[in-house]
């Protein structure tokens, strides 16, 4: 049952990339195919890679960084930044996925009752006018054990910086986000 619905799912993908014009190829079914039976876990571009090459040797890392921008673009795969010095990259099973992470030791949690939290947020959202899209939030912390240890004796917001993000609009409008 569970290798039908992979099946399904594979098709769905690849449907989609084909309804918007972009070709078919082996090593993109394949990526799609890795990332679809990974369901729930966070890879990384060389996990990704890894896993991929196992199917089909002659993958290599640009294929992978050019599928998963594509996905992402096509809201059929979330970016997700655990603060590792790199990106995770899980399939949106909803349209929005909460996670909480130890900034000290990478514990990362699921937050639970997701709808209530989702419901708030698209309230909110709304609000200002806006429609969101599928995607992951992070929020960074401190888990209780890292706590426990004295991983951070000083008050939170003054011992850890909080790092901006710039960029363009999407759309490429050209004007900076607010």
């Amino acid at each position: 049952m569970q290798e039908q619905r992979i099946s399904e799912s594979i098709d769905q993908y690849m449907g989609l990339l084909k309804s918007r014009g972009f070709r078919l190829t082996n090593q993109r079914r394949i990526i799609v195919e890795t990332l679809l039976r990974k369901l729930g876990t966070h890879l990384n571009a060389r996990e990704l890679l890894d896993l991929a090459q196992e199917e089909d040797p002659s993958i290599g890392i640009a294929t992978i960084y050019r599928t998963i921008e594509l996905l992402n673009s096509l809201g059929m795969l979330n970016m997700v930044n655990l603060e590792e010095g790199f990106l995770r990259f899980e399939v949106p099973d909803e349209q929005m996925h909460f996670h909480v992470f130890c900034r000290s030791c990478g514990k990362t949690v699921h937050l639970a009752d997701e709808e209530s939290k989702m419901a708030e947020v698209k309230g909110w959202a709304q609000s200002e006018g806006f429609d969101l899209l599928p995607q992951t939030f992070e929020m960074a912390g401190l888990c209780r054990e890292c706590r426990e240890e004295g991983v951070l004796d000083e008050p939170f917001d003054a011992a850890i910086p909080i790092k901006g993000v710039r960029g363009r609009c999407r759309r490429r409008c050209g004007r900076m986000p607010r």
